[in-house]
């Protein structure tokens, strides 16, 4: 009898739906004619710039979402992250705590979420088409946009380095020379926003300005209790081994998951009548000081692998340490909390960010293993911040000159600094097993400059351009994990400074072509030459930032000062043929390739684990469709993609030298201690999304979306636990829908409009391992947002009553394991008014 593998049932079906969700867009394309009015039809054109040139939505032959920045108003989207809810195959959500002020964003299940400098963003992100080169700081206010616009697949000769599963662009809106507003919101939990925006003329018919200030303040929705003010009568508190630190009758000790952020942004247009030339100049400065994002404890370490394969209790692991067992006693909610817990709160934890002295120094690196280096002194009591800000700035200028009427020059010039502190207390606890405190600093520069050409008569479009792109960024953290086993378990020493730096060049040149070969048929192809370094600098110094750190740097490891290069040329292709069945219904197929920039080993703990890896590459096949039919009443974009992922950066379960052999045990080989990224594998992602927007009367509007994302490792490069041949990859979703639907309803020429909306959201779970263990598998959720916005019959005034999470569902956004398990959940039901004053 045959059986069907689980490759075979994943692709019957991934063509079945895919089938499916063609036949339906058909179908609804050939149902009888919808009612629509002129003006909804206008407003259905959404230009895009996509391909490096102004160009209708429905007239780009590849998967791409756009948002205007009225659409984000009326979806309560503040920022980036939020976005995610109705965009096909794309997640974006913050990183869980102990990654910094960091982001995880996948397209079409590829990405990057590690915040290391070594590692290059997945997925790129543009503000005004200038390059953000860190997933750090990175989950932008969406305050002052025009447009969003999300490419799915890879980018590579569109949008070039570190676009491998896509790119997330924001456009700022540009001074118009008059108008502004001022808005506030007020809600629960704190909230309290206020923005304001002006825009006014400096020069008539010439020189434009504009400027736009916002402030977010919301309360964190996980407490910080103190363990020893609730539980005084615990053993280990009665003997002082878990000290009390609350001062307050309360117990708590702060929150997690809040927002004090402040922005401000100028823009400055130069565009005289008549002239050929437009200068674009803007700057821009964000503060942000919000604590630690959002985590609580799931499973220590006494139940963290419960309902594996193999489960173990290793809650005694810290007793050598601290005289304290990591166990259950410190879950707040869940399957672990124990019966007689003091809280029962799935938004409470205990982590208090501090060490009462139980680590020691590093004096003595002596050959064998890491347990047989030798302690000194404590080093007294450690506290981490509960951080999770940032302050950056930029500045950039846009020049765009027409040399004739079918020749353009556009030079895109951008400089952005960032600096962020993080900290954490990874454990939820009052025993020392992780914390970290962190500082991320990031400048870059990069200059774009693109020559647009239209000749026989508007038939061919080409566009030829040159991009170079400088980057430092500096990592320097104080990490304290006692537990990782580095001298006796009685006087841990493993805590250090590390203070790295990564320094990327990259330059490119680029070609696309597009030639309208008949009325109906277009044909487009590109290319582009990549070349990158990096140089990364290691520095392994003790605590109080004098002197090496033995352990990771002595004579016999001199992994301090040592400096790890990276070096690839990458080639990208693209070609497109779409062809337009009717006036209203455009059909494509397209090949495009792109790449995600390799490395140096991030976290080596011996110089002879250093080692570069190279880029992780993807070549992926499209075809799809775009369709405005009944009037433009309905509007229908899909695809269906194949995509081979070629190189994927991961960690081999043994170190290997630059011959690719296994390094032996006494020179970087250690089972368990390996901190090299490598090619370890391939694999293979198929998948397919469907978006609609339907106007069926005036004022009503239904937008929908649906995709899946299919992702299998097919072979392995290295021996590694890391991938799984045939699995999917863990952390990644499959099948995701939303759904949303408003009207506007006129009121009168004297009252003025009313608008409900409702929208609906399905994000899926996923395994957090290969083995989808019950702990570390993240559930589906279902949410749901309304808001209701009253206009003025001039639209001067508006008021809106919103409601996010409005059924208050209880939900985890991702969840972090190794000795213990945390999650991140999503924040509960809030609700705000806000009320808007134009001018």
């Amino acid at each position: 009898m045959f059986r069907e593998t689980p490759m075979a049932r994943r692709v019957r079906f991934l063509a079945r739906s895919s089938a499916s969700a063609l036949i339906a867009a058909f179908a609804v394309a050939a149902s009888p004619a919808l009612a629509q009015d002129e003006a909804a039809a206008d407003d259905n054109v959404i230009v895009v710039t996509a391909q490096l040139r102004e160009q209708n939505l429905q007239d780009v032959p590849l998967s791409i979402s756009a948002v205007s920045g009225d659409l984000l108003e009326q979806r309560s989207q503040t920022n980036l992250t939020d976005i995610a809810a109705q965009m096909p195959n794309l997640l974006l959500q913050k990183n869980p705590a102990g990654q910094g002020n960091s982001v995880r964003v996948f397209i079409r299940g590829v990405g990057q979420s590690d915040q290391s400098p070594s590692v290059e963003p997945g997925v790129g992100t543009y503000i005004d088409d200038i390059y953000y080169g860190t997933v750090l700081g990175s989950a932008f206010d969406l305050t002052d946009l025009e447009r969003v616009e999300v490419l799915r697949g890879p980018q590579g000769t569109l949008a070039g380095m570190n676009t491998l599963g896509g790119a997330i662009k924001l456009y700022s809106k540009k001074p118009q020379g008059e108008g502004g507003y001022v808005e506030v919101s007020l809600g629960n939990l704190g909230r309290r926003d206020i923005k304001a925006s002006a825009d006014f003329t400096i020069v008539p018919d010439a020189v434009f300005a504009r400027v736009t200030g916002v402030t977010r303040n919301r309360d964190g929705h996980v407490t910080r209790y103190d363990y020893g003010c609730l539980n005084p009568n615990d053993p280990d508190v009665v003997s002082g081994a878990l000290p009390s630190l609350a001062s307050g009758g309360d117990c708590e000790l702060g929150e997690l998951g809040n927002q004090q952020m402040y922005a401000i942004r100028g823009s400055l247009r130069i565009a005289p009548v008549g002239s050929p030339l437009e200068i674009n100049i803007s700057g821009d400065y964000t503060k942000d000081t919000s604590e630690t994002q959002a985590s609580v404890l799931i499973a220590s370490a006494e139940s963290a692998n419960a309902g594996s394969a193999s489960p173990t209790d290793r809650s005694g692991l810290s007793i050598p340490y601290q005289g304290v067992a990591y166990d259950d006693r410190f879950v707040t909610y869940g399957p672990y909390r124990r019966a007689n817990a003091v809280l029962n709160d799935p938004y409470a934890s205990y982590a208090n960010f501090y060490d009462p002295g139980v680590m020691y120094s590093a004096i003595g690196a002596p050959p064998g293993p890491p347990s047989g280096y030798i302690a000194g002194e404590p080093l007294g009591p450690f506290i981490a911040p509960s951080a999770a800000g940032a302050e950056a700035w930029g500045v950039s200028a846009t020049i765009d000159y027409e040399l004739s009427d079918n020749l353009a020059l556009k030079s895109i010039t951008g400089y952005r600094h960032m600096f962020s502190q993080t900290g954490s207390d990874n454990d939820h606890s009052p025993v020392v097993f992780i914390q970290d405190d962190s500082d991320y600093s990031h400048e870059q520069f990069s200059q774009e400059l693109r020559l647009n050409a239209v000749l026989l008569d508007d038939k061919l479009d080409v566009v030829l351009g040159g991009f170079y792109y400088d980057a430092s960024t500096r990592y320097n953290a104080r990490i304290h994990t006692p537990f990782s086993g580095f001298c006796p378990a009685d006087t841990p020493c493993f805590s250090f400074i590390n203070d790295d730096t990564a320094d990327l060049q990259s330059y490119a040149g680029f070609a696309n072509v597009a030639l309208a070969v008949t009325d109906r048929l277009t044909l487009e192809g590109g290319i582009r030459v990549s070349h990158e370094k990096k140089e990364y600098l290691y520095n392994r110094l003790n605590p109080d930032g004098n002197g090496d750190y033995l352990p990771l740097s002595n004579p016999g490891n001199p992994l301090t000062g040592f400096v790890g290069v990276y070096e690839e040329t990458i080639t990208d292709y693209r070609a497109v043929a779409s062809y337009r069945v009717t006036d209203d219904i455009m059909v494509y197929g397209q090949f495009s390739t792109g790449f995600k920039g390799g490395g140096v080993a991030p976290r080596p703990y011996v110089y002879q684990q250093i080692r570069p890896f190279g880029a992780e590459k993807l070549q992926a096949y499209e075809i799809g469709f775009k369709a405005d039919v009944l009037d433009r009443a309905v509007r229908l974009n899909g695809s269906v993609f194949h995509m081979e992922y070629e190189g994927y950066q991961g960690t081999p379960t043994t170190c290997l030298g630059l011959d690719d052999q296994p390094l032996p045990v006494t020179g970087g080989g250690i089972p368990g201690l390996c901190g090299q990224y490598l090619n370890i594998g391939d694999a293979q992602v198929r998948g397919f999304e469907l978006e609609t927007t339907i106007r069926p009367v005036a004022g009503l509007t239904i937008d929908g979306a649906m995709s899946l994302t299919d992702f299998e490792f097919t072979s392995i490069n290295y021996p590694t636990t890391a991938i799984v041949v045939g699995a999917n990859r863990p952390g990644i979703g499959e099948f995701k829908w939303s759904a949303g639907v408003q009207y506007e309803a006129w009121l009168g020429n004297d009252i003025g409009s009313l608008t409900p909306r409702v929208d609906v959201n399905y994000t899926p779970g996923y395994c957090g391992n290969f083995n989808c263990d019950p702990n570390v598998t993240v559930d589906n959720y279902t949410l749901v947002n309304a808001r209701l916005t009253y206009r003025s019959a001039d639209e001067d005034w508006s008021v809106a009553l919103e409601a996010t999470n409005l059924f208050d569902k209880f939900y985890y956004l991702n969840k972090f394991a190794t000795f213990y398990v945390n999650g991140q959940p999503g924040r509960p039901r809030e609700v705000a008014v806000t009320v808007r004053r134009r001018f």
